[in-house]
This record gives C-alpha cells, sequence and structure tokens, in this order.
C-alpha cells in the first residue's frame, strides 16, 4: 500500500469543517500562554471562543485596560501562529478563577473543562488515525484529537448534550435553544 502523503491527508482531515473549526477552537484556548507570555497569562486566561470572538478572564481592571491596549498585537499573533484571523475580537472581563484554576465563574456551564481539571481518558473508539501510516504524521496529529475526546467526555460528564435535529451542543434538559428541537 503507497504510503499517503502528509498534504493529502491534512487536506482529507480539513475538508471536515466541524473537525477544522473544533480544531482551532482548541489550539486558540491552548496556546493563550504562548500568545501573551507567561506574565500576561498568570492574570489572564481564555474562558471560550464563539463566532471568532475569544472571551478572556482578568484578574484586575488594570490588567482588562492593558489588555485592550494590547489586543492588535495580540491578534496579530494569533494570526502569525495559526495562519489565518481565528480570532476576530477579544473581549476582557475581570472576574475570578475558580478554586480549580479555571474559568470564568460567572459562566453556570463552562463551555470547556476549567484550566488544570483532570480530563477522564473517553471509552476507546475507532482509531480515527487509523489510514494514516506515516508514524510522523499520527505522532503529531493524536494529541489534538486526544484533547477533543476528552473535552467531549468531559462535557457528556457535565450534562452537555448534542441536539439530534440540528447537531449543535448545548446544555438544557429539554429542547434546543439554536432550533428548539428535543435532545
Amino acid at each position: 500500500m503507497a504510503q499517503l502523503k502528509l498534504d493529502a491527508v491534512l487536506g482529507t482531515l480539513l475538508q471536515n469543517k466541524r473537525f477544522a473549526a473544533n480544531l482551532r477552537r482548541v489550539m486558540v484556548l491552548t496556546m493563550w500562554k504562548q500568545v501573551v507570555g507567561p506574565l500576561i497569562a498568570q492574570k489572564s486566561w481564555p474562558v471560550r471562543i464563539s463566532e471568532g470572538v475569544l472571551h478572556v478572564g482578568v484578574s484586575t481592571h488594570a490588567w482588562c485596560d492593558q489588555l485592550h491596549l494590547l489586543t492588535p498585537q495580540i491578534l496579530e499573533r494569533y494570526k502569525t501562529l495559526l495562519g489565518r484571523a481565528s480570532v476576530k475580537k477579544i473581549e476582557f472581563r475581570v472576574s475570578r478563577r475558580s478554586k480549580a484554576g479555571g474559568e470564568d465563574p460567572h459562566s453556570l456551564h463552562p463551555l470547556n473543562p476549567p484550566h488544570g481539571e483532570p480530563l477522564p481518558s473517553p471509552p476507546p473508539e475507532t482509531d480515527p488515525l487509523a489510514h494514516i501510516t506515516n508514524p510522523e504524521v499520527r505522532a503529531s496529529l493524536a494529541p489534538g484529537f486526544a484533547r477533543l475526546r476528552a473535552t467531549r467526555a468531559w462535557k457528556e460528564a457535565h450534562g452537555w448534550t448534542r441536539c439530534a435535529s440540528c447537531g449543535k451542543v448545548h446544555h438544557l434538559a429539554v429542547g434546543c435553544p439554536w432550533c428548539g428541537g428535543i435532545g
């Protein structure tokens, strides 16, 4: 069997729009410290990203003001690292980290696990990288897939469900807020 070229494999994966969007969101959130540096990362943390808007929790009003001034440089750094404008706008909000070191306490149902919370090991499922024979490519893609599976398992354990009608994830017991469907 001929070995697939890296660009062909990545091209196939990235054609899946949902996979590409989820991967970009995970990368934006996990790269915060790399983008802003360790000092700023101690005083601020990414909470969530939705529709190109990165929501960031900040420890004080002074840091919030400083980060507002640094917004163009932060956006440019994300564009440089990710190769496109995955973050279009940043909204800063003064808040406290939870005791677990995580997300904005004003969010009743966080979209992602709090920073530092151990993620459950998801049940083994079919390996999405099984068709990739190049071990270097598998090794570089495996952490991203593992993080997505672990985040999905965390959401399921914390009451998040996927709507059977539209496929969007929500945290309501009855009815999807996106399409009004049940489940």
